[in-house]
């Protein structure tokens, strides 16, 4: 049987049910609370998000929510209508918490300390009005902060020639 290579877009499409997680996710809704909302057992909300993550290979949910938000499928969250003004270093450390799954790359793409991001990213999320970092980055995406799908998910996606297993 000969393997037929699948794009991008199909290899990253959410199903229904990865659709609800995600517009929770990008809300900033904790899982317990998100589940709740849902109807669904907190293990199964977990296990969606865990396919989310898989499918657009990131790991933190502030990078899954940039990446179901970029490729499209999942609205935005409500935002105030006026985006609050951001430095370029806020900026910059918004786009790295959008992309990148761990304290250090984090730091390494905003240009900070390592020992400094997490009360950078807490006083961004307080600075916009958001629930938390992962809120901080639907709002973002509603503002317009982010850029198209294909800049923001194109490197990480499989390559479109990638065969399914």
């Amino acid at each position: 049987m000969v393997a037929t290579p699948r794009s991008a877009a199909e290899l990253t499409r959410l199903t229904p049910a990865e659709k609800r997680v995600s517009e929770y996710l990008v809300a900033g809704h904790s899982n317990e609370e998100a589940a709740r909302e849902l109807g669904m057992n907190p293990g199964t909300y977990s296990g969606h998000l865990g396919n989310i993550g898989r499918k657009f290979h990131v790991t933190a949910r502030p990078a899954r929510a940039h990446a179901v938000l970029a490729s499209g499928q999942v609205e935005p969250p409500p935002a105030p209508e006026a985006a609050p003004h951001l430095t370029d270093d806020e900026r910059r450390l918004l786009r790295a918490v959008a992309e990148h799954s761990t304290t250090h790359d984090i730091a390494r793409a905003a240009y900070v300390a390592q020992a400094d991001v997490r009360l950078l990213i807490k006083n961004l999320v307080d600075k916009t009005g958001a629930d938390n970092d992962t809120h901080l980055i639907g709002l973002a995406h509603a503002w317009g902060l982010l850029g198209t799908a294909q800049q923001a998910v194109g490197s990480r996606l499989p390559h479109a020639g990638a065969v399914a297993r």
